[in-house]
């Protein structure tokens, strides 16, 4: 094998790209100097426009989250400006500008130096303070940028014109924090002091626009052998969590599941403070199915009456951080099911963590009821994790159970991926309770399951411990 075969990819870097532009372009040697240009275009736009209006900070945020008309609008006074003051259109800007339009709005609307991450995205982007950094395709890991904010004022311009739309998303001195959706589906979460030493602005795009156990094989992140299963699977209508570290793929595996799943099925996607699942974005011909519901955490427990109303097939909790833990399980208590995303590697610990989230605000409860509520709620995790060249991988699927006589759960290991030999294995044993109710709600799809199961489990066997038992006590 050669060594530039198993070496990982360069690294975008955005000088590298953008002095290959700039060498096609005569506008770096203009005269003017792009702090005299800016000035001149603020005058401009205060001098035609009402730039304190309502109307207007709409438009503006609109613009910088990447409403096409709205930044239009914007792109089009820039042109007007440099037609009316032509001692502007020979302004020397920064060369990681595209052109001297792009320039004079980006520094003074949107995202200064940030919008070149936005010409060629990755997953990920990171501004901390004034410095910048773009995540590198197919790894987890980002690369420092060769140019930066010119000073922290125009990182808090930028935060200010994010937020100023929506009180909600407003930072003050009870709300370090907030989201923001940009057009794109680009999320950009925002810290401030006291919460963080400086001001930091975490970008994440979702890149994957395909979402079928096909292409997850196609991607390796699944065996090929197989997509059927996981199809079936996912028909079971089980409570089903993925789980793993960040960016590992937890969110757009419940959407393939979802996807996988009666394209008629209502669905309610339940999300706090922020809609991040977009699944009508996604999944556009079901739009008429899902039903997108978002609250603040201390009110998640309003959404189950909702999800009620709503007639839906099974709820989808794009992330479970805490006081969603209790949606999931009164979804699994006494609605159809729950779909939903997790952070933790260890699947025999998930229940106890569930109880531990279900008694947050309300210590007074009895630790071992929630606990044994939160082992009825969980019917199948899915484990993930990315490995160093960036490839998602499903890593175990395993299936729990409460077992009342005994006061435990077992939990069974389903499938299971070895690293060093980066193969799949199958167990097809079926947990007996599991068994029983799928029997009673969807009986064609449990036969065509475990048919398919036990045919990958002839090919490709476990060999281990499948089963263990986890006491509750009490």
């Amino acid at each position: 094998m050669l060594v530039n075969e198993i070496l990982p990819v360069a690294p975008f870097l955005a000088n590298r790209y953008l002095s290959r532009q700039q060498t096609k372009r005569v506008a770096s040697k203009g005269e003017v100097n792009f702090s005299k240009a800016i000035e001149g275009l603020k005058k401009y736009l205060e001098n035609k426009n009402d730039t304190s209006s309502m109307a207007y900070l709409e438009r503006k945020k609109a613009a910088i989250i990447g409403e096409p008309a709205a930044k239009q609008f914007f792109i089009q006074m820039i042109h007007e400006f440099l037609r009316d003051s032509p001692q502007y259109q020979n302004t020397r800007y920064p060369s990681y500008y595209p052109n001297l339009q792009e320039a004079l709005f980006q520094h003074h609307l949107g995202f200064g130096p940030m919008s070149v991450w936005f010409a060629n995205p990755t997953e990920s982007a990171l501004v901390n303070g004034t410095q910048i950094l773009f995540g590198v395709k197919g790894r987890n890991t980002k690369v420092l940028q060769p140019f930066a904010y010119d000073s922290i004022t125009q990182v808090e311009k930028l935060i200010r014109s994010l937020t100023l739309k929506d009180n909600s998303q407003q930072l003050d001195v009870t709300n370090n924090w907030t989201q923001v959706d940009m057009y794109d589906g680009t999320r950009v979460t925002i810290f401030q002091p006291p919460l963080s030493e400086t001001y930091v602005l975490i970008f994440r795009q979702y890149l994957f626009k395909e979402y079928t156990f096909e292409h997850e094989a196609e991607l390796r992140t699944i065996p090929s052998d197989a997509v059927q299963w996981f199809k079936y699977l996912s028909q079971l209508m089980l409570s089903t969590l993925t789980t793993g570290i960040r960016g590992s793929g937890k969110t757009t595996m419940i959407k393939v599941i979802a996807g996988a799943r009666n394209p008629q099925y209502g669905v309610v996607t339940a999300e706090g403070g922020t809609f991040e699942a977009h699944m009508k974005r996604d999944f556009p011909e079901r739009a008429a199915y899902i039903i997108a519901l978002k609250t603040e955490l201390d009110q998640m427990d309003d959404l189950f009456p909702a999800f009620v109303r709503a007639d839906a097939h099974y709820i989808m909790i794009p992330e479970i951080r805490s006081r969603e833990a209790d949606l999931a399980v009164k979804s699994r208590e006494r609605g159809n099911g729950w779909l939903g995303s997790y952070h933790s590697p260890y699947v025999y610990n998930i229940p106890l963590e569930f109880a531990d989230l279900l008694l947050e605000d309300q210590p007074n409860r009895n630790h071992h009821s929630a606990y044994v509520r939160a082992a009825q709620a969980i019917d199948v995790a899915i484990t993930m994790w990315e490995d160093p060249s960036g490839r998602k991988i499903v890593t175990g699927v395993y299936a729990y159970e409460y077992e009342p006589e005994t006061k435990s759960f077992s939990v069974t290991t389903w499938m299971k991926y070895n690293r060093t030999k980066d193969n799949w294995t199958f167990h097809s044993e079926m947990p007996l309770y599991m068994s029983e109710r799928l029997q009673d709600t969807y009986p064609e799809v449990l036969e065509l399951f475990l048919n398919e199961f036990q045919h990958l489990a002839e090919k490709y066997p476990f060999t281990g411990q499948a089963v263990r038992t986890v006491q509750i006590g009490g």
